[in-house]
Parts: structure tokens; C-alpha cells; sequence
């Protein structure tokens, strides 16, 4: 009996010992979200580059089709069948429903698109950010379902990183909105006068909560996108076989350079290398941010993998978006020094500029 007390004292102590960690273990990791989550805003200067750059890419998606509007999206667009029967839900739902009905004409499509390229501007360079980015929301969803044959994924994934958007301080740095803020700091007034002058009308905690809960929904589904698309290809026999890349490159679509297409596949390693490296760092990609060392690896290699989409394939606004996006995963720190230089690179010109002058 005495060897058996033994035995159950002993695994009391274990079970009791594992409880205590695993309680531990729980608190540490619930203080660590409260912290990140409540304390302060994350990715603050990422947020801003993803503003700067998803209004140039809607900017430049509406100026470079601005001279095809009426055949592409107004009522020239009428052979597509979307004006009469729209396939998208978003073209039926309102207010996105106003913009397919602006589209019947010619001077109703023209008005959307000018009105796009403003709102685009203005949420670029972070002017009244907050009241921009709803009419840009529905201006640029609703211009974007108008003809489903021409849109690209980037569409759809800037779309929902749009609702996101809605609820993060995007604003918070690289912006007019920032300027007025430190301008007005020392302002009091109503909360509405708080509001239009950028200054926080809101808990410290709730305002993080929100910009800190939007980083982490863009993160996330950007890591889907890339997990996702990374195991649906390796389910080819194209990808399996090393050759996917090849195929594109040499299509009179996507094959707008094919001096250079040629150049890049005549050699045929360079090709397996792409095309399984492809497949390998999507797929990985959502571990490669656990450590520094392979997110900076993950990101060098996925925006270089965009940048000669948008130029080999002649997709630049769906490059500029998937990039856009991408640059949340970069460290404020990261951004941060490179801001310090800008200003030293700057403040070392202004004196010969002095003495030239």
C-alpha cells in the first residue's frame, strides 16, 4: 500500500506541476497578446506604405484605362453583358448598384472614373483619410465589378483589405492627416473639432485594438492567399514538373517583352529554379515570418516575384497591389531607420544647396 501512496503522490506532484506551467504558460501568452493588442499601434509606418501605395494602384489602374473607359467599363462594355445581367453580387447591392448604373453612359462612366482618380489622390497622400476612403471604397469596388472580364485577384483581395482599412490608423505616419495632427496638438474643442483636426476621440485602448485587430486580418489573409495559391500549384503537373513559369512568358498575352522572355527561359535550370522556388516560398511563407532572418528572405524573394510579374507579364497594378500589401510584414523599426536616413541624406544637402544659391 505504502508503494502505491508513493506512486499516487507522485503523479499528484506531476499533474499538479503541469497544471501550474500550463497556467503560467497561458497567463505569459495572455499578457503578451493584451500587451501587443491594447498598448500601442503595430506596423504603423507598414499601414502607411500600403495606403501610399493601394492609391497609387487604383490611381494608376483608372489613368491607364481612362482612354478605354467607354468600351471597357461604360456603356461600350455593353457586348460583356455585366450592364443588363451582372454576374458580380456587388454590382446588384447598393450603393455599388450606382456605379454600374453611372456606367450606361458616356459621361456617367467618365464622372466615376475622375472621381475614383480624386479619391485615390487624396487617400495616397493621406488627406482626410477617413472621410476619403468610404466614397473610394464604393467608388472603387463598384468600378471594378462593372466587367468581371478584366479584373485580377488583386482586385478582389484589395477589396477586402479595404474593409479592413476602415478600422486602422493608416494615417498615422507619412501623411497630411499626421501633420495636421501635430499642428493642432495643442487645440482643444469639441469632439466633432477633434475629429476634423485628426486628433484622438477615442480611448488609447480602443483606437490600438482596432489598428492593431485590421493588421492582423490584412496578415492573415495575405498568408492565405500565398499558402493557398502556393499548394494549389504544387498540385500541377506544370509546377511538378518545373516548367510553369515557361508557359506564360511565352503567350502573346502576357509575353509583352519577348526579346526578354526568351532571354530568361533559353535556359532551362533558370526556369525549375523559378517555378519550384515559386511553389516553395508561397508555401512557406506564413512560417518564414516566424523569424527575421526568413521573413526578410520571404519578402526579398516574393516582392522581387511580383516585380517581374508586373514587368515581364505587363501586370504592374496587380504587382503594385500584392506588394502594397506585403509591406505590412515589413518592421516599423525597419521602416523607421530608413525615414532616418532619408531626413540625414536631406539634411546634409540643404547646405550646399544654401551655398549654391
Amino acid at each position: 500500500m505504502s508503494a502505491v501512496k508513493t506512486v499516487v503522490r507522485t503523479t499528484g506532484r506531476v499533474l499538479a506541476g503541469l497544471w501550474a506551467s500550463t497556467v503560467a504558460l497561458l497567463a505569459r501568452a495572455f499578457d503578451f497578446v493584451e500587451v501587443w493588442a491594447l498598448d500601442a499601434k503595430r506596423a504603423q509606418y507598414g499601414m502607411a506604405v500600403v495606403r501610399i501605395l493601394l492609391g497609387f494602384t487604383v490611381l494608376g489602374s483608372a489613368l491607364t484605362e481612362f482612354g478605354t473607359r467607354n468600351y471597357t467599363w461604360g456603356p461600350g462594355a455593353a457586348w460583356t453583358g455585366q450592364l443588363q445581367y451582372p454576374t458580380s453580387s456587388f454590382s446588384v447591392l447598393w450603393p455599388f448598384s450606382l456605379i454600374r448604373e453611372a456606367a450606361r453612359t458616356d459621361a456617367g462612366i467618365t464622372t466615376v472614373m475622375l472621381l475614383l482618380m480624386l479619391c485615390a489622390f487624396l487617400f495616397m497622400i493621406g488627406y482626410r483619410t477617413r472621410l476619403v476612403m468610404f466614397p473610394l471604397f464604393v467608388l472603387w469596388v463598384g468600378f471594378v465589378n462593372i466587367n468581371l472580364f478584366v479584373q485580377n485577384q488583386s482586385d478582389n483581395l484589395t477589396r477586402i483589405a479595404f474593409i479592413a482599412l476602415i478600422f486602422s490608423g493608416l494615417s498615422e505616419r507619412w501623411s497630411l492627416d499626421a501633420r495636421r495632427r501635430a499642428r493642432t496638438a495643442d487645440r482643444g474643442g469639441s469632439l466633432l473639432r477633434r475629429a476634423w483636426n485628426f486628433q484622438p476621440v477615442l480611448p488609447a485602448w480602443a483606437s490600438n485594438l482596432m489598428h492593431n485587430s485590421a493588421v492582423v486580418v490584412i496578415g492573415v489573409q495575405i498568408c492565405f492567399v500565398y499558402a493557398a495559391g502556393g499548394l494549389f500549384k504544387a498540385g500541377g503537373q506544370p509546377w511538378q514538373a518545373g516548367i510553369a513559369v515557361y508557359a506564360p512568358l511565352q503567350t502573346m498575352e502576357f509575353g509583352t517583352w519577348p526579346i526578354l522572355s526568351d532571354l530568361i527561359t533559353r535556359w532551362g535550370p533558370m526556369v525549375a529554379v523559378g517555378t519550384i522556388g515559386t511553389v516553395l516560398i508561397q508555401t512557406a511563407f506564413p512560417l518564414m515570418l516566424m523569424r527575421r532572418f526568413t521573413r526578410v528572405i520571404a519578402l526579398i524573394v516574393i516582392m522581387s516575384f511580383h516585380a517581374a510579374i508586373g514587368v515581364m507579364m505587363g501586370l504592374p497594378w496587380f504587382s503594385m497591389g500584392m506588394i502594397a500589401l506585403d509591406a505590412i510584414f515589413i518592421s516599423d523599426r525597419s521602416w523607421a531607420g530608413l525615414e532616418t536616413r532619408w531626413q540625414r541624406a536631406r539634411a546634409a544637402l540643404r547646405p550646399e544647396q544654401t551655398l549654391s544659391r
